[in-house]
């Protein structure tokens, strides 16, 4: 018979004697007596029970799915989980689905009998309720410690540290200052993928995207307040922004999410970047005096950095807001003039993605190769479980992420199709540009551009269009 031995231990398990080594003996002594000599060990070290979302039991529920598995056997019940849900799920729609019986090698009770699976939901529901017992003790703590303005625990928030004393959290102040200035451009018309790069080349040790950007911006850390069960408290942990910003930013948020387009009246607001130093091009407002005709204001894109820091760090120099965007305009207004171009282009950027799906295979290969060989080197005795239990886990991990990927590239081009615009859409938008409102105007805009490169005085920006399956510069 093939027996799957599944193994589980969280933190607290280890202080109270649930180590891996201990259950990998116990069940091997109980394999033994009952004279199974084929056996797979699952682990899964440090993973809490209260969900089945955990490396080893994924593998092992796959190889169930694959019929490689006669026989589930654990120590007691509450290795498998500690939510009563979650354990008949196994039992009735795993286990069961699949011919496949469970034992436990210290409760006496036999799932082919009724009896015996009415006595698996009973030991079932106090499992959970042990589990409850320990959820509310720990939200009575946390939420005590809220109230007094303490942090609740967790990672700190980028843009903060823990402070000794494990009560709140205190400032670091380089990245607090790139939280204020990923606020301040966020305001400024910037995207959430603009910031993220941004961000990554100034911080290029820790990650940042969009979705990173994303979370960033809605954290009320920063605003010096705590979320808690959808009620904001006060914290003692120094804001990095005002409350101003902190308001603005969420209605800004809330304005993007509802479709319309960044705030600003510029028409190309948070797409322009700076050609020569990457930096974000903004907007700027100068008035003169004039002497028959009173004040005159100029409205330029200008880079950042020249806007920020005197004496200028970059060439681009000042970029009047009407020759720029006419340009744009037109460009988009006569696409097609410039179609053969495009379809030409678009089809030469066409890529082969074998050579990607091969070297994912290859990663997924040498993790199950891994996996493969630790678990006969733990039957066979020649390492301890807990010795390679780290090992284990991170090859898991590893398969996992290459299959993930794996998933997400095949399915990129579906994807592609709905995120991207035809390149027949561009010069459609084009023939109806002048139909269209400031705001409509503004939105398809960003339907069909990416960005928008700016150079030195004297040379035309650089538009990238969002075509699929590449997109496409002129």
């Amino acid at each position: 018979m093939r027996v799957a031995c599944y193994l589980r231990v969280s933190t607290l398990d280890q202080v109270q004697g649930y180590s891996l080594d201990m259950q990998r003996e116990r069940l091997e002594a109980y394999c033994k007596a009952q004279g199974w000599d084929d056996s797979t060990f699952y682990m899964d070290d440090g993973e809490t029970a209260t969900n089945l979302n955990r490396p080893g039991m994924r593998r092992m529920i796959r190889h169930i799915e694959e019929k490689k598995i006669d026989a589930v056997i654990v120590l007691k019940l509450d290795r498998l989980s500690r939510k009563q849900k979650d354990v008949l799920y196994l039992l009735e729609d795993v286990f069961e689905k699949h011919g496949v019986s469970f034992v436990s090698a210290t409760e006496p009770f036999n799932t082919g009998t009724p009896l015996g699976k009415a006595m698996i939901g009973v030991l079932a529901v106090f499992a959970q309720l042990e589990r409850d017992m320990i959820v509310e003790r720990t939200v009575g703590g946390k939420l005590q410690r809220i109230r007094g303005g303490k942090w609740h625990g967790g990672h700190a928030p980028f843009g903060y540290t823990w402070h000794e004393s494990g009560d709140f959290l205190e400032m670091v102040p380089d990245e607090a200052e790139t939280v204020r200035e990923v606020f301040e451009r966020f305001l400024d018309g910037e995207s959430y993928s603009q910031l993220g790069k941004w961000a990554q080349e100034r911080h290029p040790t820790h990650t940042f995207d969009a979705s990173v950007i994303k979370r960033l911006l809605c954290r009320p850390a920063y605003a010096g307040k705590m979320l808690y069960s959808g009620t904001m408290y006060e914290s003692t942990t120094e804001p990095i922004l005002d409350a101003e910003t902190w308001k603005k930013s969420q209605v800004e948020i809330q304005r993007r999410n509802d479709g319309l387009p960044p705030r600003g009246e510029y028409l190309l607001t948070g797409l322009c970047r700076c050609a020569l130093c990457g930096s974000s091009v903004v907007h700027e407002t100068k008035q003169y005096k004039h002497k028959s005709n009173g004040r005159l204001y100029y409205k330029d894109y200008i880079c950042c950095k020249n806007q920020k820091f005197k004496p200028y760090s970059c060439n681009m120099g000042y970029h009047q807001r009407v020759k720029v965007e006419d340009y744009v305009i037109n460009m988009i207004k006569n696409m097609s003039t410039h179609m053969d171009d495009i379809k030409n282009e678009s089809v030469d950027n066409k890529q082969d993605n074998s050579d990607i799906i091969a070297a994912l295979e290859a990663r997924i290969n040498v993790a199950e190769t891994g996996l493969e060989n630790l678990m006969e080197a733990i039957q066979i005795g020649a390492v301890k479980a807990s010795a390679v239990a780290k090992r284990i886990k991170d090859l898991e991990e590893e398969k996992e992420s290459a299959e993930k990927l794996m998933e997400e590239f095949k399915d990129s081009e579906a994807a592609a199709t709905t995120e991207t615009v035809d390149v027949s859409l561009i010069q459609e938008i084009g023939d109806a540009w002048d139909e269209w409102s400031e705001e409509e105007q503004k939105i398809m805009l960003r339907k069909i551009v990416l960005s928008i490169k700016i150079h030195s005085r004297g040379t035309n920006p650089e538009i990238t269009f969002n075509t699929y399956p590449t997109p496409i510069t002129l």
